[in-house]
């Protein structure tokens, strides 16, 4: 499975970003190749550039006076109306505390089945407590999110994998006064 994740944060190393790579090892571990594309890089592709050859598209954005970024938002307006079509769709939110994301993967869920996207159950939202710095300095993730990032991964598979799978034919008419 190839997997984009995109981090809305107009501060590329941002909490977002973090969250989405956590996601993205998750993705790694189940064998997926993962991209990250952070809209704050000047350098990089516009979305609409990007090809649609992705089978899991993540949206992670950190909160914005209680909605998704302004950065993310312009460039999700700039993508075709079925962008997302047939594509397993994650959404990750990082606020300043832990109840703080939940309205923003409510926006961006919506947002994400306009486009054509099947959105995973599982979403997550964090904050910095989640990032509390570990015994030698570096970030220790909270043990919950990792599992929510395990969580979120599996579905993502899942999902890609059966939009992949033909659809079954439809059953044959029953002859006349079958039941």
């Amino acid at each position: 499975m190839h997997a984009l994740l995109i981090s809305g944060s107009p501060r590329a190393g941002s909490g977002t970003s973090a969250l989405a790579a956590l996601v993205g090892d998750a993705l790694l571990a189940r064998g997926a190749t993962v991209t990250l594309l952070e809209l704050a890089e000047p350098s990089g592709p516009r979305l609409r550039d990007v090809p649609r050859s992705y089978e899991a598209v993540v949206l992670a954005s950190p909160v914005h006076h209680g909605s998704y970024s302004g950065l993310l938002k312009l460039a999700l307006d700039e993508v075709p109306g079925d962008w997302l079509a047939d594509t397993a769709v994650g959404l990750l939110a990082h606020g300043s505390g832990p109840r703080t994301g939940s309205v923003v993967c409510e926006h961006l869920r919506t947002v994400a089945r306009a486009l054509g996207g099947w959105v995973a159950p599982t979403q997550i939202a964090a904050c910095p407590a989640d990032f509390a710095p570990g015994p030698h300095g570096a970030p220790a993730q909270d043990a919950s999110l990792l599992r929510r990032c395990e969580t979120l991964a599996a579905e993502l598979h899942r999902c890609a994998r059966m939009l992949r799978t033909p659809a079954p034919l439809p059953m044959a008419a029953a002859a006349p006064g079958a039941v």
